[in-house]
């Protein structure tokens, strides 16, 4: 008998109906979307990377989040840092499928610090085998921030 899925294959497959349903089941974020600015954007390719990200602007920024705008993509890691040199890293994102955000991530504030830039560890799901069957090979990023609040 022929072998139509090898393991990989299925697992590309279980993942896709598990976003799917994700997809489905999720509830959005309560906060406005008025509340967000874009600051960046990333296409990543269907292989595990790591890629950093500079803002488009240098501002003080309370939270980012990570939005997928096209594809989808597995977020495994993202290290945020901040002009001072501070770090701070967040683990386990999730997979995101179109339309989808991560959940709000807190920067560090000390000292009026500011965005610098962003490294993203990643895994984009989709091949050219499953470019055919409608699933794109690449996914892309939008990066989005909320402006810190300044205190009087």
């Amino acid at each position: 008998m022929m072998k139509i899925f090898g393991g990989n294959q299925m697992k590309i497959i279980k993942l896709i109906a598990l976003t799917t349903f994700l997809t489905l089941a999720s509830t959005q974020s309560l906060a406005s979307d008025d509340d967000w600015k874009s600051i960046a954007e990333k296409k990543v390719s269907y292989k595990s990377e790591t890629d950093t990200v500079n803002p488009i602007t240098s501002s003080n920024y309370s939270h980012i989040k990570i939005k997928c705008t096209h594809g989808t993509v597995n977020l495994k890691k993202i290290k945020v840092v901040m002009n001072n040199g501070e770090e701070k890293v967040f683990d386990n994102l999730g997979v995101l499928t179109k339309g989808m955000s991560s959940r709000s991530l807190s920067l560090p504030d000390k000292n009026d610090a500011k965005l610098d830039k962003i490294k993203l560890e990643y895994e984009s799901v989709g091949s050219t085998a499953l470019s055919m069957a409608g699933v794109t090979e690449k996914a892309e990023v939008e990066i989005l921030a909320k402006k810190a609040k300044k205190e009087d």
